[in-house]
């Protein structure tokens, strides 16, 4: 199926053969979250905090967690909306680990039909992207809703 081919299967979105569509333009903040220790890899108490507080250590044993931090000055933890990024970063700071914290600007679009309450996820996100820019171009309308 060439890329021509895959928009067509979404052009009911902006065509009007199917009133109601619009694109939701979600903006939310979320957090990046990293572990930054005292020196390259970590202290032994670090790497057992690490431990504690990061989920894919849990199970691991400590060998194997000195090993993935081996080289490390900075761990990311991955990027969390806000409120489960502060229960996080409480969890590691009562550890006494260092927090980074930055925040991230998260957009997304999502296909959304506001006369029969349904919503379309195209879950392969380049096709999806190139949907979103189309139905722009396109003129679909946008609600915009901030999370």
């Amino acid at each position: 199926m060439t890329k021509h081919d895959d928009m067509h299967q979404y052009q009911y979105l902006w065509d009007g053969s199917q009133p109601g569509w619009e694109l939701t333009y979600i903006a939310g903040n979320n957090i990046a979250l990293s572990l930054q220790f005292s020196i390259t890899g970590g202290s032994a108490r670090e790497r057992m905090s690490a431990r504690k507080i990061v989920e894919e250590f849990k199970t691991l044993p400590l060998q194997q967690v000195t090993a993935r931090l081996h080289g490390c000055q900075v761990f990311s933890l991955g990027e969390f909306e806000s409120k489960e990024a502060r229960t996080i970063a409480a969890l590691a700071r009562k550890e006494e680990l260092i927090v980074l914290e930055e925040p991230v600007n998260a957009v997304r679009y999502l296909s959304t039909n506001r006369l029969n309450h349904r919503v379309l996820l195209i879950e392969d996100e380049d096709l999806a992207k190139r949907v979103y820019e189309t139905a722009l171009l396109n003129g679909l309308p946008v609600r915009h809703v901030e999370v």
